[in-house]
């Protein structure tokens, strides 16, 4: 098995004294976003050591120059389509066990299905992120591969609630995670300047996967079974992931097994005021954030549309998710990370209310579909790039890891308070007015948290480039 790192000696590539080389680098403006947090730069303790030669030797290989970086943006591609692409098809399942395996229960009990895969995929990061950071990409890939496989493929052969939960909710889950924390970590070591266009690439896989499975889906269960309809997602996904695993490696080595410090590698961060509230933002965003994918299919049911037509719904929201993630990648390299996800995360609320508020057309619906799709996908986009951004380098596998673990009782919560709000109960009619206005209420809420975080981390300068 190949290495899963790149790896460049000091002797290598820079035959130039260190300090030459180290000026450099440092008056380098592709170094800039990368040195917002610089706590762990000038830190060395017993626990991390880093010479500043070791750095300096990595640094040799340009970041966003040739192959490899993009390689790891395809990894990032492929794993999004297996972790977010799939939770973004999280309405399909909802609408289908509502109406067929789980139609005795209520739709707050079945959205927990779906707002434990939503936690465990935020919540692994916790562990990801650090596992990646000593052991490297690969030690994530494989066993990622694995466990989505056999929790999709689990889930075609369940018929009660309890096993929905541990084959989708639990086992998927884990392998999603695992492979999205894996490619998150690596991209960020090899971009730079171009790193908010790298992550929207990677982003925009999941927009695809949330495209091309709901059709996948319909097409194979209203034709034959929901069982084989299952194994047929879960051989693409298999597919995706094993590509993964294929085309992941990092550009920083790891650093190697370390005694496991839990306030030193995910408290201090929060002792930065700026990365405590931009956790808080995401938290709060996150209540709301996974609410219309959830929940948009069966609100066009409850409209009128048919059940092949609200499927269709959710394919027509990654769509827009797909452009969303693109574009917000790209102008974020442009204006900056915190100014593109402070707007994208407001006009998700608005996009949930009032405009979802409003519309019961079948037009209508589709509209506020995309354009939903559009704005939370630059939230989720903007997410890893903006922990990026405001983190030190060889921590960003750790960082991110501790913001999702914080945001997923956000994901967690979300949807049976949404379910609890819609009601349908006892055979009483669901209510989908109040879940509107609770979503779009608490992601604005979130958007205002950001402006915060930005106004600290500028000094006030809440419209500076940052």
């Amino acid at each position: 098995m190949a290495t899963n790192y790149y790896s460049i000696s000091p002797s290598d590539t820079m035959k130039m004294p260190y300090r030459e080389s180290n000026r450099r680098h440092s008056s380098s403006s592709m170094m800039a976003p990368l040195l917002l947090s610089r706590d762990f730069d000038e830190e060395v303790d017993g626990t991390i050591e880093i010479t500043r030669a070791q750095t300096t030797a990595e640094d040799a290989y340009l970041p966003d120059v040739g192959l490899r970086p993009w390689l790891a943006a395809l990894g990032g591609f492929c794993a999004q389509f297996c972790s977010f692409g799939y939770m973004n098809v999280i309405g399909v399942f909802q609408t289908y066990y509502e109406t067929h395996q789980l139609i005795d229960l209520s739709p707050s009990t079945i959205s927990w299905i779906g707002s434990l895969q939503s936690f465990i995929l935020a919540f692994g990061g916790l562990f990801c992120g650090r596992i990646c950071d000593m052991y490297g990409p690969r030690w994530l890939t494989v066993p990622g591969c694995f466990l989505l496989t056999l929790g999709v493929c689990m889930t075609a052969l369940c018929t009660e609630y309890y096993q929905f939960v541990l084959a989708q909710g639990v086992c998927s889950a884990l392998g999603a995670s695992a492979l999205f924390y894996a490619t998150t970590s690596a991209i960020t070591g090899w971009f730079s300047k171009r790193r908010g266009l790298a992550f929207g690439v990677a982003a925009s896989g999941a927009s695809f996967g949330g495209i091309s499975l709901p059709f996948v889906f319909d097409a194979v269960s209203t034709r034959a079974s929901f069982s084989l309809a299952v194994y047929c997602v879960a051989i693409l996904l298999f597919v995706f992931s094993f590509t993964t695993v294929v085309v992941t490696n990092s550009r920083i080595a790891p650093s190697g097994r370390q005694p496991y410090r839990f306030a030193h590698f995910y408290l201090r961060p929060y002792l930065n005021p700026v990365f405590a509230l931009v956790t808080l933002s995401l938290a709060v965003v996150y209540l709301g954030l996974f609410v219309p994918f959830a929940f948009v299919a069966s609100h066009a049911v409850a409209n009128g549309l048919s059940l092949a037509s609200a499927f269709h719904l959710v394919a027509y929201l990654n769509a827009g998710s797909f452009a969303g993630r693109l574009f917000s990648g790209m102008v974020s390299d442009k204006i900056g990370k915190f100014t593109v996800y402070i707007l994208v995360c407001f006009m998700s609320g608005l996009v949930a209310f009032p405009f979802w508020y409003l519309s019961s057309t079948q037009a209508g619906i589709i509209i506020v579909a995309a354009a939903y799709g559009f704005a939370s996908g630059g939230v989720l986009a903007m997410y890893p790039a903006l922990i990026a951004h405001i983190s030190p380098i060889r921590e960003i596998g750790t960082r991110v890891g501790a913001v999702s673990a914080a945001i997923a009782f956000g994901a967690l919560a979300g949807l049976p308070i949404a379910g609890s709000i819609v009601g349908g109960d006892s055979g009483n009619t669901p209510d989908y007015s109040r879940m509107q206005i609770y979503a779009g209420v608490v992601m604005m809420s979130g958007s205002v948290i950001a402006v915060l975080a930005k106004a600290k981390a500028t000094g006030g300068k809440i419209f500076a480039r940052e």
